[in-house]
Parts: C-alpha cells; sequence; structure tokens
C-alpha cells in the first residue's frame, strides 16, 4: 500500500491554558531547584568523603609509623634496662636472676612489667625474692632511668642496700656500686651509716647536729 501524508485534521490536539501553563512552569522550576541543589549537595559530599577518606589514610599510616617507633623504642628500653640490671645482680650474686623488662597492652594502655626470671620461670620481684636482689635490682634501676635522660651528672642516695648482709655480698655490692657509678659517669651521694659502703667511697663526710645547727667534716680514709 502506498505511503500518504495524514492530514492535519486527523490529529487531536489538546490546549493548555495560560494559568495551568504558568502552574506548571513554577512548579517546574521549583523541582528543577530542588534538583540542582540536591546535585550541589551531593557534589559537596563526594568532596567530603574524599578529604575524610584520606584523612583517614593519612592517619592510619601515622599510626602504623607511630607503633613501629614505639615498638624500637620499647625494644631498645627492654634491653637497655634489662641490661644493666641483670649486669648488676651478676656482678654480686653467685646464681643470679635475669632482669627482665616487658611492655604489654592492657585497658588500651602501655604497661611495663618488670620481671626477675631463672630456670624459665618469670616471678615477681616484690613477693618472690629476696631483700638483698630486690636493693640490686632496685640500685641498678635508678641509675638506667638516670641513664635514659642525662641532664645531671648527680644522683642521691638515701640508705640504700639495707638487705645485704653476707659479708662476700657487701664487697661484691661495692665494687658494683663503683663499676657502674664510673661506667655511666655519674656521681652519687650516697646517705649511710654502712661500714663496707663508706669504705668504698671516694669521699666520706659526717654530718651531725648540734644545737640545732648542722655541720659537714670530711672524714680521712
Amino acid at each position: 500500500m502506498p505511503w500518504r501524508p495524514v492530514p492535519l485534521h486527523d490529529y487531536v490536539y489538546e490546549t493548555v491554558d495560560g494559568e495551568e501553563f504558568q502552574r506548571i512552569k513554577k512548579a517546574f522550576t521549583v523541582t528543577k531547584a530542588k534538583y540542582d541543589n540536591l546535585s550541589e549537595e551531593l557534589r559537596k559530599q563526594k568532596i567530603t568523603n574524599t578529604i575524610n577518606t584520606k584523612k583517614l589514610e593519612t592517619g592510619l599510616r601515622a599510626r602504623a609509623l607511630i607503633q613501629k617507633v614505639a615498638q624500637e623504642t620499647q625494644s631498645k628500653l627492654e634491653y637497655h634496662i634489662s641490661s644493666l640490671v641483670t649486669t648488676a645482680l651478676s656482678s654480686v650474686f653467685p646464681d643470679p636472676y635475669e632482669f627482665k623488662v616487658k611492655f604489654e597492652q592492657r585497658r588500651n594502655k602501655t604497661e611495663c612489667d618488670l620481671l626477675f626470671v631463672k630456670n624459665g620461670l618469670e616471678r615477681d620481684p616484690m613477693f618472690e625474692t629476696g631483700g638483698g636482689t630486690k636493693d640490686v635490682a632496685s640500685f641498678a634501676l635508678r641509675l638506667a632511668y638516670w641513664s635514659l635522660n642525662k641532664n645531671r651528672r648527680f644522683i642521691a642516695l638515701d640508705e640504700p642496700m639495707p638487705n645485704i648482709h653476707a659479708d662476700d655480698l657487701k664487697e661484691k655490692t661495692a665494687d658494683m656500686i663503683k663499676t657502674i657509678s664510673s661506667k655511666l659517669n655519674v656521681q652519687l651521694l650516697i646517705i649511710t651509716d654502712l661500714d663496707w659502703i663508706l669504705g668504698a667511697a671516694d669521699k666520706v663526710f659526717n654530718v651531725s647536729i648540734e644545737n640545732g645547727v648542722s655541720s659537714v667534716v670530711e672524714v680521712n680514709q
């Protein structure tokens, strides 16, 4: 069947009056404005998400770096402190404990455990060892802590080593005090009335109080 044009009068046109047209136009304008606002908010949100993602990635990398540095620092501290205290103990006692520093994560905090180790068994120094061992370890710990920040080459100690009683241990302890202080280049001011410590000192001063007045006199050795 051959094609033929369709007369215009075959179509039905529905006309819209001016008022209805304005209403539709206004509704379209409002809808488009909402769409444009939502599009702009979406664009801003995408930018914000991108920034936050980069911040998160940077934060994670920074945390990983901090954790790595912290672990390395803790390892150095463990070795430094453990080595110094263990050396002090082995200089005095014939069958010494090994001193161990161990950092542990508890309750989202880093805590430091101080332990004595013998035959693979870890012991709490406060409850499972003798007083003399604790005296030597306490002395060495103070010097190890001081050596981490050597702002002053001077330490004052009040009545150290009260539980060292055996004569052979007294001599070894005195030698240990002199050796470590010399090795670390720290001057010790020791307040004591123990003859075996006084005998190992480079200088001895006698402090007395009379009528409320203190006097200090160097004692010739």
